[in-house]
This record gives C-alpha cells, sequence and structure tokens, in this order.
C-alpha cells in the first residue's frame, strides 16, 4: 500500500513538473509577419511567467572586448539571444548603461534603458545624459535607444537622447524591444531598410505600447530555441538574453559576466569615441566612469 502511494505521489509530481514545462515552452514564441507593410520577425517573451528571466551578457573578459556571438551563446545557453545596445568599433565599449543580476556592469549614459526587476516588472527609463542613475531596484538594464514608443505614440527623438549621426534616420536594417498592456515583452527585427517611425509603426500595429530601438546592422544577431536565425556580421560587446527555466538562468549566470563586477565612482573623465553599426552614433563624445577596479 505505501509502494502505492508513493507511486501515485511520484506520478502526480512528474505531470505536474512536464505541465510546468510545457507552459514555459509556451511563454516563449518566434514568429513572423507584415506590419505597417513592414516584414518583420517577432519574438514574444510572457513576463506573467515567473519561471522566465531576461538579463545580458558580456563578452568573456568584459567591458572593452567583443567576442563571437555563437561562442557567447554556447556558453551562456539561453533560450533567446539579441543583439544589445551600441557600441564603439575601436574602444568595444558600449554606449549605454549594463546592469546584470542588479550589479552595474558598464556605464554609458546616453539613451533610454529597457529596466526589469526580478518578478519582472518592466519600465522604460529615459537616462540622465552622462550622469549615473540609480538601478538598484533593477535586476536587468540595457540602455540603448532612441525611444521609438511611448504610452502608444510613436515618439521617436533620437538627439534628445544624444544620437546625433545621420545615419541613425536613414533606412537601415533593426531591432528594437517593446511591451504589451498584456506585459509581454516583445522583440521585433526586420532586415528590410526601414526608417526608425516607420519600425515604431509596425510595433504598434501588433500591439506595442512602449518600445526602444536597439543595435542592428551589421550587429544584428538572433538565436532562438537552439538555432542562429541571424549571424551578425561582427563580433559583439554585449547582448539581451531570455531564459525559459530559471533554473538554467542560475546555471549558467557565471558565464554572463565573467570579468570582475566593476563599481563606478562619480567620476566622469572624457573619451571621445564612435559607435557601432550603421544606425549607431559616430563622433560622440561619451564620459566614462572611474573604476574601483584598476585593471577592469
Amino acid at each position: 500500500m505505501l509502494f502505492r502511494i508513493v507511486s501515485y505521489s511520484t506520478f502526480f509530481l512528474s505531470i505536474i513538473a512536464v505541465t510546468a514545462q510545457s507552459s514555459s515552452a509556451q511563454s516563449i514564441k518566434h514568429w513572423r509577419t507584415t506590419a505597417a507593410g513592414v516584414p518583420i520577425q517577432v519574438i514574444t517573451v510572457d513576463l506573467n511567467d515567473p519561471s522566465i528571466k531576461v538579463t545580458a551578457q558580456m563578452p568573456k573578459f568584459g567591458a572593452g572586448y567583443s567576442e563571437p556571438f555563437g561562442q557567447m551563446v554556447r556558453r551562456t545557453q539561453p533560450t533567446v539571444a539579441l543583439t544589445g545596445t551600441f557600441f564603439c568599433t575601436q574602444s568595444k565599449l558600449p554606449v549605454g548603461d549594463i546592469v546584470i543580476d542588479g550589479q552595474l556592469e558598464h556605464f554609458g549614459g546616453m539613451g533610454t534603458a529597457l529596466c526589469i526587476t526580478d518578478n519582472n516588472e518592466v519600465e522604460f527609463v529615459k537616462t540622465a545624459r552622462y550622469k549615473h542613475q540609480d538601478w538598484s531596484k533593477f535586476d536587468f538594464v540595457m540602455s540603448c535607444g532612441p525611444r521609438l514608443i511611448t504610452n502608444g505614440k510613436v515618439y521617436v527623438q533620437p538627439k534628445v537622447e544624444g544620437f546625433r549621426d545621420k545615419n541613425m534616420l536613414r533606412p537601415n536594417s533593426r531591432l528594437a524591444v517593446g511591451l504589451t498592456k498584456g506585459k509581454k515583452l516583445i522583440f521585433v527585427t526586420t532586415r528590410k531598410p526601414v526608417i526608425l517611425s516607420k519600425l515604431a509603426k509596425a510595433m504598434r500595429a501588433i500591439g506595442v505600447v512602449n518600445a526602444m530601438n536597439l543595435d542592428a546592422g551589421s550587429s544584428l544577431g538572433l538565436h532562438y530555441k537552439g538555432k542562429t536565425i541571424i549571424k551578425p556580421g561582427r563580433w559583439l560587446t554585449n547582448l539581451i538574453l531570455v531564459y525559459r527555466d530559471r533554473n538554467r538562468y542560475f546555471d549558467m549566470k557565471e558565464g554572463l559576466a565573467p570579468a570582475p563586477a566593476m563599481t563606478a565612482s562619480r567620476e566622469t573623465p572624457v573619451v571621445t569615441t564612435r559607435t557601432s553599426s550603421e544606425g549607431g552614433v559616430t563622433h560622440i563624445t561619451l564620459p566614462m566612469p572611474a573604476f574601483s577596479n584598476p585593471n577592469p
């Protein structure tokens, strides 16, 4: 009798585990459509599922280095991996702030930030230009931009956010991230050259109410469930990752930012630099933080 009870308990626990895994699998989807005349690929992430984890990844040796897209993905094994923020092709330093597991991994000081708490609450925050922000309530931050949609309205003002390259406004292949009213995180990419306002209209057409631009062009990369759908044309310096299982995230967390975490002070010496891809920003003056680690 005891054996039967144990067997039935094991059986039902197995069913519950399989059901939970199936539910998580349905929480992340990849699909294709045409919206507002733009052919797009879409990754939908249901943040109502508590097992979902969104985070970022730095190169093996941290800020100031780059790494092949495939190598980064193999090290951390996410369900989804996408290109993050713009970066300088010479210094390899990203232009925006990056927070991983609640720790500031890189200070950039410009653009709009996608911010997510540990329990998957999302905010889009305009950064204070070249000033340190208090990201303490967020587990993950990726600052890029410009903003595309604000509360359901198309809003594209690159210069206000520090982006001054005219290429930002010209048609390019694109990648962006947004949020629906139903708390679904939406990543949209298109290889068709479009201007930012056209991309914003396509995202609004599929239900996105807040959104911002991400790096694309030659940096555009997309990995989904074990397959690289779009391979970047260059090595990258940062990624956005999505895990459908938090246990996998915890197993792989050490590979997200292998270099020692850098503590940014309030000192901001100026460095002149250029950023990455065709839609990026060129010839900007980017302040960098002074790090407590003498060899970041």
